[in-house]
């Protein structure tokens, strides 16, 4: 359940993105505002643990609050930056788009060729997975493509929908599958062949004086004990 959570939440935050970035692509200094956006994301965790370390500190805890101090100083530091400064981050996030198309077209085209013999893939699954890894490249690698904001920003938001909807079919691919196999019996661990075996009556014991009290516990009393 975990899991089916994460990937779930992951989809969702990156389709929202992919139709933010299709709305606004044309809007001007576009990926200033994303470096903004970046940097509030780092500042925000960095001061809430910061404040949190203010509260429970003490004297005792000292070495172990430096552990957590430091990286969130930097991380506040460097999403004070791309607030005050946003230009300076625009090529970098040029550069983090295009790798980002890669990775996740790369991801799914791996997955779907790992994933053929337990579930039913068709040829076209693998189109969309192509169009994005193609689209990373090109702002990678294509001066025409990477020098033009308003392309990369297009190009990554239809990417990150098309990443969503390889998602969705992938779903309906591995549901199909779990709907199709059947079902296996169930065996109990202490059935190994499905069968039980009746539990074997005890065998009586004879106490010190040779008598059975198995089936008469009233003779266990009487004991031979020698002087």
């Amino acid at each position: 359940m975990k899991n089916i959570s994460i990937n779930l939440l992951t989809n969702v935050v990156l389709l929202l993105a992919g139709i933010l970035l299709i709305v606004f692509n044309n809007q001007p200094d576009l990926l200033d505002w994303v470096a903004r956006i970046i940097g509030m994301m780092f500042m925000l965790p960095s001061i809430a643990y910061l404040m949190v370390v203010a509260l429970r500190h003490t004297p005792a805890k000292v070495s172990n609050d430096y552990l957590g101090v430091l990286p969130a100083i930097g991380g506040l530091c460097f999403g004070i930056i791309m607030l005050a400064k946003p230009q300076l981050f625009s090529g970098v996030l040029t550069v983090f788009m295009g790798a980002l198309l890669i990775v996740l077209g790369l991801f799914h085209i791996i997955y779907l060729f790992l994933s053929r013999k337990a579930v039913e893939v068709k040829g076209w699954y693998y189109l969309l997975p192509l169009i994005v890894t193609v689209y990373g490249l090109l702002i990678l690698f294509v001066d025409g493509w990477r020098n033009r904001e308003d392309n990369v920003v297009l190009m990554t938001g239809i990417g990150l929908l098309m990443f969503n909807v390889t998602s969705v079919q992938e779903y309906f691919a591995e549901r199909k599958a779990r709907r199709n196999a059947p079902a296996l019996p169930h065996i109990a661990d202490d059935e190994p062949d499905g069968t039980t075996e009746a539990p074997k009556a005890s065998e009586a014991q004879p106490d010190d004086t040779g008598r059975d009290c198995a089936h008469d516990p009233d003779e266990e009393k009487y004991l031979h004990v020698e002087v």
